[in-house]
């Protein structure tokens, strides 16, 4: 039977340092609060990952810098001990190219959520079930997006089934655009649209054809991008009309 393991928005605020016990926690916790000693654990392990078929394996904590990158979110990430034997240890990151390092701490919320799932999704068992609450609350809309690729990763190449609720258009577009684009099929993508009743709650399957297209989407649900682009184009050509 698969393990379960499962994932929350009310993550716990990041640390200036941490206090390990050598021991590998037997999750992320709920709050991510493991999620540190966790990729010690697997640091000290020597565990390594990959990103896909036939690509070089990397020490654990070099993968975890990777999707956080391929996020958006930093330019590097790395885990370190302020003093040898001091059993204290800082996460620090590189935001962008060339700049300064700098404590988890001294940077946006969202990087220390984000932290927490990818770590989440490379720590599980292989062949896991993950179940994973708003992952997206604090990222930025490209970092949403890109969060789509980092958990279709982990479906594909991890063999993970990963259940996710998400309000984030940015997040459903990416995944749709993967499965036009053949590199998830739509057979393996299951979404559901969660309606309010009379009675209740209902969950109503979407059907995703093989090009990534939703045949039955709720209206104006997500809004409509297009359309308010297209009105402000008109709204900008009758003022700039009337100012001639």
């Amino acid at each position: 039977m698969k393990s379960k393991w499962t994932g929350s928005t009310t993550c716990e605020y990041p640390s200036r340092d941490y206090l390990w016990s050598g021991a590998r926690p037997a999750t992320v916790g709920v709050k991510g609060e493991e999620t540190i000693g966790a990729i010690l654990a697997m640091t000290a392990e020597g565990e390594q990952r990959n990103v896909g078929y036939k690509a070089r394996l990397r020490p654990f904590q070099e993968i975890v810098a990777y999707w956080l990158s391929e996020l958006g979110v930093i330019h590097d990430f790395r885990v370190e001990e302020i003093a040898s034997g001091s059993n204290r240890w800082q996460a620090r990151d590189i935001t962008r190219k060339g700049g300064a390092e700098v404590l988890l701490t001294d940077v946006g919320f969202g990087v220390s959520q984000v932290l927490l799932v990818v770590t989440l999704l490379q720590y599980v068992p292989r062949g896991s079930t993950v179940i994973l609450e708003q992952p997206e609350i604090h990222l930025h809309p490209l970092a949403q997006a890109n969060l789509a690729d980092v958990i279709i990763n982990a479906v594909t190449h991890r063999a993970l089934q990963i259940i996710v609720e998400s309000h984030s258009e940015h997040l459903q577009l990416r995944l749709q655009r993967r499965v036009a684009e053949e590199k998830i099929g739509s057979g393996d993508v299951t979404l559901y649209f969660c309606d309010i009743t009379d009675g209740g709650s209902i969950l109503e399957r979407l059907q995703l054809d093989l090009f990534g297209k939703i045949e039955n989407w709720p209206t104006n649900f997500m809004g409509d991008a297009f359309g308010e682009a297209a009105e402000a184009e008109k709204a900008r050509l009758r003022r700039m009309a009337a100012a001639q």
